[in-house]
């Protein structure tokens, strides 16, 4: 046994090693143009983080990327206010508005899950005709569920839900961390979040920023129902996919559902709501609801006051105003949220992780890295000469490739920026071309800078990262092939070439 945990920690320092070295070292490697050195850095402390995320630990080189990344925050961001660049990397970490509204999700869904809601529903479900039949149509439902929610609700907020119900069924059923069902439901979970976020721009910011670009570029408005009328076959195709590459290949092990009692599960079904369970589950559907209308009325009364107060709070100030009624309200002489209680129950892990996600992933999308640049500049010639399908199915493989190794966020502004021209001298519609990087920009799958919700499942104590990694490259695959071969004939059947 000594020797067995001598082996362990000489691997564990071999790898740790290796991540903070490339960190360290890839800098002095030479930049192809236009790629500057700070950008080098930026890759640099990627490349080791991906390393050292999978293969050692989730907490502490967090840390110490902020430390590296604040040596050179000041050359990502030379206009910054700050006076040094440790505080810029904090700034740019711990004081990014998602992380602050990560924390508000988490603080809530303690809540639902200490008032009983989570439970209740979860109740709902495992008790349902379907979920007694198999193991394959029960995931299939919860999986359902969540594409259902996940359309119209933003995706930081979607997957904490639905990963809280996800970990309390886990408990009831039995199961052990590292069993093989669980981690595949938090993976299908992760990536039927990012499928519904490609599906629709409502209430899904992504989308709706690249839209923007679109329309001051051409100085049309966008055509929301055309987006979601290409958008939604696609993504539900892909999503089949992925459930059929679940069941018929990876086939995680079930056996455990034959040993489950249901009779004695549904003698454990909570009885009647008290006044707790009843007021949260009032003011979490309020929250609900102020945070899709906003995504409705930015379509339907994009000028109206309502419109432009809702969009002037965002979806973090209903959520905290929700945090600090719940935590002055008293019954029975307690709040209904203990603020000190719950903060020690956050998930503080997955709220370090999504920090230092955010502060490498918004880099990569700065002019000074010289990344936006090279991806534009290697881009354009690619799409010379070549057919309007071949074009729209360019866009969209490259769109998907390479937001699963960068960021959505600067991938898409990148390509939109690039493409809509580019369209428009071709004779392309530039709004397909834009709906196909809507759409493909958002898929991504593999590594936690890519987007938010490949971290959350990274850090997830019922998955782990090597896991999400490897089913995120065959995501991706499937999705790059899927959207080649489907977007152009839908797109020009309902928006015209």
């Amino acid at each position: 046994m000594k020797n067995l945990n001598k082996k362990k920690d000489i691997s564990y320092y071999i790898k740790a090693l290796i991540g903070i070295l490339i960190m360290l070292l890839f800098p002095i490697l030479p930049a192809p143009a236009p790629i500057t050195t700070v950008g080098m850095v930026i890759i640099g402390q990627l490349l080791g983080l991906i390393i050292l995320w999978t293969f050692v630990d989730m907490m502490w080189p967090t840390f110490l990327a902020i430390i590296l990344f604040g040596l050179h925050a000041l050359d990502v961001y030379p206009a910054s206010w700050q006076t040094n660049g440790i505080y810029e990397a904090g700034q740019q970490s711990f004081g990014n508005w998602i992380v602050l509204f990560a924390l508000g999700c988490s603080i809530l869904c303690v809540l639902l899950e200490e008032s009983g809601i989570i439970r209740r529903i979860v109740f709902w479900f495992i008790t349902s005709k379907q979920a007694k039949n198999n193991a394959w149509t029960f995931s299939f439902m919860f999986l359902f569920a969540t594409m259902a929610i996940s359309l119209f609700l933003d995706c930081v907020a979607a997957e904490f839900f639905m990963l809280g119900i996800a970990h309390e069924i886990f408990a009831i059923f039995g199961f052990k961390k590292g069993d093989k069902w669980p981690k595949y439901m938090v993976i299908g979970i992760t990536f039927t979040v990012i499928l519904a976020f490609a599906m629709t721009p409502i209430c899904h910011t992504a989308s709706i920023l690249f839209m923007g670009i679109y329309s001051g570029i051409t100085g049309q408005a966008a055509n929301v129902l055309g987006y979601m009328l290409v958008g939604i076959p696609v993504g539900f195709v892909i999503w089949f996919l992925m459930l059929l590459w679940f069941r018929f290949v990876v086939k995680p092990d079930i056996s455990h559902f034959d040993k489950i009692d249901f009779a004695a599960i549904e003698a454990m079904r909570p009885g009647a709501m008290d006044k707790k369970e009843k007021l949260v589950g009032a003011v979490s559907i309020l929250v609900l609801i102020l945070w899709i209308i906003p995504g409705f009325l930015s379509f339907l009364a994009p000028t109206s006051s309502v419109f432009l107060f809702m969009d002037n709070l965002t979806a973090t100030a209903p959520l905290f105003i929700a945090i600090v009624f719940l935590a002055i309200v008293h019954i029975e002489g307690k709040p209904v949220l203990d603020l000190h209680a719950a903060m020690k129950k956050v998930d503080w892990l997955s709220i370090v992780f999504l920090a230092g996600i955010l502060m490498i992933a918004t880099a990569m999308g700065e002019a000074t890295t010289g990344i936006p640049d090279f991806i534009a500049k290697n881009i354009i010639p690619l799409a010379e000469g070549k057919s309007p399908y071949a074009v729209i199915a360019l866009f969209a493989v490259l769109s998907c490739a390479i937001t699963n190794i960068a960021n959505n966020i600067p991938v898409g502004i990148i390509f939109v920026s690039v493409g809509v021209p580019l369209a428009q001298a071709a004779g392309i519609n530039p709004f397909l071309l834009v709906v196909t990087i809507c759409i493909a920009a958002n898929m991504a799958y593999t590594i936690p800078p890519a987007f938010v919700p490949i971290g959350m499942a990274y850090s997830d104590e019922w998955c782990e990262g090597k896991s999400v990694l490897k089913n995120g490259l065959v995501m991706t695959v499937i999705s790059c092939a899927s959207l080649a071969l489907l977007i152009y004939p839908l797109g020009n059947l309902i928006l015209g070439a």
